[in-house]
């Protein structure tokens, strides 16, 4: 169950790192539903619902599961990066009582299972479970409610037993919390005797007593493991990166480049200053090539001889970047280098296991199919225009990321099988809102009219991150109308790329 539990998790981590928004997140979650077993072909996963209630009156739940006609569970979906409130736990117990289900489930920073108890003023918390690989709590999780495992009654049976434990655990801490708080008296007393057997012939009771006064004694809880050996902190520059939330970083082979590498995206900005390679390495390919010179005539010029960098220069990844300076393939992990000299690979966030890759190879369902063979089929149109390189590699889901040259704003496009529509979108992440999002909205009519068109801006409100997007309606059940939208999204791209690009340059300069 723990293997299942991180095929179920480890998307759901990818979306928390990239701070998605409430519908990117609520599509990946029914997609990740259909790995418990759950087929939303059948009806079985029910996309926010009408629900009537009353004679005028309806509810939506964001997730209802249904077996067999029946609903079983659902779910309320925030933000991974939502902080939950009061006010989501009381909208899911209203669902849970109107609906007349025992089960609940919140997803958001971390997964969380309501059980109604009956009698109970409040839906009681019975499971919390953090979004992270190799969770115990996790494997308990998808154990239970694996569509070939999960029944009503056997849920019941589970949340009770975890009343129980929940109980037993909450009595045990509160005498440890009064072993604690005697701690004086108790160590004192239980000492006594041993050292009135030791010492005694020497020394009075009343003597040892006084003597005991004037020591200390503590204690305190801990995890119930041994102590472990004492760890030495790490370098300072490490302190401050992870205080940053940034690593500067060099690169010296046949280079002499200087780099930010974000701890939170694992994307690499080369700063402006910084002198690359002017020669591609004979065995880069010819792709890559063409991708380079792209890259050379937009981001450097010739000074001295020299070609260097003329603006910051976001890539996605570290190896991308390193590819960019010395001009042939590169491990960027290990080529860019720390103030003490160590590889950027030691700020790398690993999984518990180690292993950056998917936590196992299991098939991809047929939405992510979809998405895989879309984007796939994007990112090969924008390179054959030779206007945008792109050198994030395609995956299976709702997003596809464009970088325009700048940490914390990019285009993240979005194609929404669910909804029947493809988005072109700028994503500006909460940290540079005032930077970029605020100046770029008082040149708003200036921007449309440079684009051609007026997309929405800031449409989801209450969002910390801010986007300015497009949307085109699309079937994709119609092989013409994916390859328009294909089309359509690529012309999009390179202007919203163009225009989005000069403006946040404008306003760095």
């Amino acid at each position: 169950m723990l293997e299942k539990w991180n095929q179920f998790v480890f998307d759901l981590c990818e979306a928390k790192k990239r701070d998605v928004d409430e519908d990117a997140y609520h599509s990946l979650i029914e997609t990740q539903l259909q790995l418990l077993g759950w087929a939303k072909y059948k009806g079985e996963i029910c996309h926010k619902t009408n629900i009537p209630i009353g004679n005028s009156k309806f509810i939506q739940p964001d997730i209802l599961v249904k077996l067999d006609d029946d609903y079983q569970f659902v779910i309320e979906v925030k933000r991974p990066v939502h902080s939950q409130t009061e006010r989501e736990r009381v909208q899911l117990e209203s669902y849970m009582r109107q609906l007349k289900l025992d089960v609940g489930i919140y997803i958001g920073e971390h997964l969380e299972v309501f059980y109604d108890k009956p009698k109970s003023r409040d839906a009681i918390s019975v499971l919390r479970v953090p979004l992270e690989i190799d969770s115990k709590q996790g494997a308990k999780f998808v154990e239970r409610f694996s569509k070939e495992n999960f029944s009503k009654d056997a849920i019941v049976e589970f949340c009770e037993q975890r009343i129980k434990e929940i109980d037993r655990q909450a009595n045990l801490n509160k005498i440890k919390e009064s072993i604690v708080a005697d701690a004086q008296t108790q160590i004192s007393e239980s000492l006594r005797p041993y050292l009135m057997e030791k010492y005694g012939s020497s020394f009075s009771e009343d003597e040892i007593r006084a003597m005991l006064s004037t020591m200390l004694f503590t204690a305190s809880i801990t995890n119930g493991h041994h102590q472990q050996p004492e760890v030495k902190p790490a370098p300072a520059i490490a302190v401050q990166a992870e205080k940053n939330g940034v690593v500067k970083c060099w690169l010296t082979r046949n280079a002499d480049a200087v780099g930010e590498f974000n701890l939170s995206d694992m994307s690499l900005t080369v700063l402006k200053g910084s002198k690359v390679n002017p020669l591609h390495l004979d065995k880069l390919s010819d792709g890559n090539k063409k991708k380079r010179d792209h890259q050379l005539a937009e981001y450097t010029e010739t000074l001295n001889g020299e070609r260097i960098v003329k603006e910051d220069v976001r890539f996605d990844s570290p190896s991308g970047a390193a590819m960019f300076c010395v001009g042939g393939s590169a491990n960027g992990w290990t080529e860019w280098k720390d103030d003490a000299g160590r590889g950027i690979n030691a700020y790398r966030k690993k999984p518990a296991d180690g292993n950056h890759s998917r936590p196992s190879a299991r098939p991809f369902t047929d939405l992510e199919k979809v998405q895989l063979d879309f984007w796939t089929r994007f990112q090969n149109k924008l390179i054959a225009t030779g206007k945008v390189p792109s050198e994030r590699t395609p995956v299976g889901r709702a997003w596809f990321d464009v970088g325009i040259g700048r940490s914390g704003i990019f285009l993240s496009n979005l194609c929404y099988i669910q909804k029947d529509f493809v988005s072109v979108r700028v994503y500006i992440r909460n940290n540079v809102y005032e930077k970029y999002y605020l100046k770029l909205a008082a040149r708003q009519q200036e921007i449309n009219q440079a684009l051609g068109c007026e997309p929405v801006w800031n449409p989801n409100p209450s969002a910390k991150d801010k986007t300015i997007a497009l949307q085109r309606p699309t079937d994709f059940s119609d092989p013409q109308q994916v390859e328009e939208a294909l089309d359509w999204m690529v012309e999009k791209t390179i202007i919203f790329r163009e225009v989005f690009g000069k403006e946040v340059r404008d306003i760095n300069d």
